[in-house]
């Protein structure tokens, strides 16, 4: 008889206890447009355990958030997203991801980044979608 040995979920202990998998990407120059453009999105191969962003460029801060509602708000939306300054580096967040979302926070000047993650061992697949709303329900706050 074969032993069934379930996969690791999101609420699995474990894979956030080892160290993570070295993840670690970078755009070009210049790449991340401006805060009216399209972002940047990064689809994690497995979830994170964390991460840390660099903005690589002297242009202007750069927005990090978790879904494009919350890093480019509607007009009168809430800004769900924070900021990392020209040249500088965001803390090491002990976050639960499977993407990320980059876009300039300057209205004139595109930027770039450098991004640094260590991953679990959890498929993407088996990690909740992070949003503000699905289909009109209420979803996870401070996502937008």
């Amino acid at each position: 008889m074969a032993i069934n040995h379930p996969k690791a979920g999101p609420n699995s202990v474990p894979p956030y206890q080892l160290s993570g998998i070295p993840y670690v990407t970078a755009s070009v120059d210049n790449e991340v447009p401006i805060n009216t453009g399209t972002p940047i999105k990064i689809e994690f191969p497995y979830v994170t355990r964390f991460f840390q962003v660099e903005n690589t460029d002297g242009n202007g801060a750069l927005r990090v958030g978790f879904s494009v509602h919350g890093i480019k708000p509607f007009a009168g939306g809430t800004q769900n997203y924070f900021t990392v300054g020209t040249g500088n580096k965001s803390e090491i967040y002990e976050m639960r991801t499977k993407d990320i979302f980059f876009l300039g926070d300057d209205g004139t000047n595109p930027t770039s980044f450098r991004l640094i993650a260590g991953l679990t061992t959890i498929e993407r697949n088996q990690f909740p979608i992070l949003t503000g709303s699905v289909n009109g329900t209420e979803g996870f706050d401070g996502i937008g």
